[in-house]
């Protein structure tokens, strides 16, 4: 089969979204499938091409304006004239065009009313139901919200400013009918965790939704890790943290974790953000600032357990991912799609406040049979459930619908 990805963003440079599009899409070139990658390329003209870990990859150049609002406004109408135009041109030559994020996915959708070729779009986090695709306002989950409480959310970026700009609200709101209008244009829409499908329901044809996981290369994660082991850290017992030190991580919580718990190991921090020199100041804390992969595999993968005390509703977190197929212990709270990977007491423990974090650390800390047991049965869940094989045949599958308009149990 021969599949164009276009993805908002893509590796060497790129974040989460991006980093799950390349090992999918590697993931089926190593099953006999012919893989392209297309992506907007913000500042520049015309089509530049590049090729990473042997796949092909076309950047085209788009312009906007970087005044907030307004550069948001142009980018959407200059992707309609420049990647969707592309994307009409070349996915003539597909059987699939997979759009991965909420740029890509517009376009691609503007580009499938002229090309007829099978859509299927993925679905990575809240963008289709929340201007910032996160559902966290005021420090706490929130509902799906409309109307006037939709400045609420504004408030959050512009402050106090948010209560002159109830005339916005309607330009929001239809914002987010253009989003899902182009997920309605999907052939099949992809989620990847049950609660980001819940999410879509009503916004999407149930027909249409299914949920396929993000992937993990367990063989590569562990070969990654161990070739930096030796740069890890001491044989001395430690705690992990990764992840931007913010509320939304839970990064707040975890002095008040470690206290409570009474557990004397160090936590070593690897991550940025706002509370950075706050949680720096902390003597258990070892706070080392944003990491290369390999280093915080390697890490991860000596750590006694890792911390994850994400308060918003995490879609699929990808170091929960990498936690798994490396064997880590991981606590976390229950919130999202953590629920999808964690089974509480069987491949890792699931809380859902700062005493019950500290209550199974502490268990954590003190029973090594305890951690053994998570342990095993992580590397056993990362197999059979979120492995190379077992998700791209999932895909497969997902593209046959998109193909045949057959219906396919998610």
């Amino acid at each position: 089969m021969k599949i164009l990805f276009a993805t908002d963003v893509f590796p060497p440079k790129s974040g989460g979204s991006g980093w799950s599009t390349f090992y999918l899409a590697r993931a089926l070139a190593q099953r006999g499938h012919t893989v392209q990658v297309a992506l907007p390329h913000a500042g520049t003209d015309g089509v530049q091409t590049r090729v990473y870990e042997g796949i092909n990859v076309v950047q085209v150049g788009y312009r906007a304006s970087a005044a907030p609002g307004l550069r948001a406004w142009q980018r959407t109408r200059a992707l309609e004239k420049t990647f969707s135009a592309y994307l009409a041109d070349a996915a003539r030559a597909f059987d699939i065009l997979h759009a991965q994020h909420i740029l890509s996915i517009g376009a691609a959708a503007t580009a499938q009313k002229e090309t007829r070729v099978p859509l299927v779009s993925t679905v990575r986090d809240y963008w289709p139901v929340c201007l910032y695709g996160t559902l966290w306002r005021g420090g706490a989950q929130c509902p799906i919200c409309r109307g006037g409480a939709i400045t609420q959310c504004l408030a959050q970026k512009y402050g106090g400013a948010a209560k002159f700009m109830l005339p916005v609200v309607p330009l929001v709101e239809r914002e987010l009918q253009r989003r899902q209008r182009a997920l309605q244009k999907s052939d099949v829409v992809i989620a990847v965790s049950h609660y980001v499908a819940g999410t879509l329901r009503g916004a999407v044809d149930e027909k249409k939704l299914r949920v396929v996981p993000n992937l993990i290369d367990v063989e590569e994660t562990r070969r990654l890790a161990t070739s930096k082991l030796s740069d890890a850290s001491s044989d001395a017992p430690y705690l992990l943290f990764v992840g931007k030190l913010n509320a939304l991580k839970g990064a707040d919580w975890l002095p008040e974790i470690l206290e409570r718990s009474g557990v004397t190991w160090p936590l070593v921090v690897a991550g940025d953000g706002a509370l950075k020199e706050t949680l720096a100041r902390r003597p258990q804390l070892d706070v080392r600032g944003w990491l290369d992969n390999a280093e915080t595999l390697a890490l991860l993968a000596r750590a006694q357990a890792l911390l994850f005390p994400a308060r918003w509703a995490e879609p699929l977190a990808r170091t929960l991912l990498e936690a798994q197929a490396l064997g880590t212990p991981v606590i976390a709270c229950g919130t999202g799609g953590t629920r999808d990977m964690i089974d509480d007491n069987v491949n890792g423990l699931l809380v859902n406040s700062v005493d019950e974090f500290a209550a199974a650390l502490r268990r954590v800390a003190n029973d090594a049979a305890l951690r053994a047991r998570l342990s095993a049965n992580a590397t056993r869940v990362a197999q059979e459930k979120f492995s190379a094989a077992v998700v791209t045949q999932r895909i497969e599958q997902a593209y046959a619908a998109a193909v045949s308009g057959l219906k396919v149990e998610s």
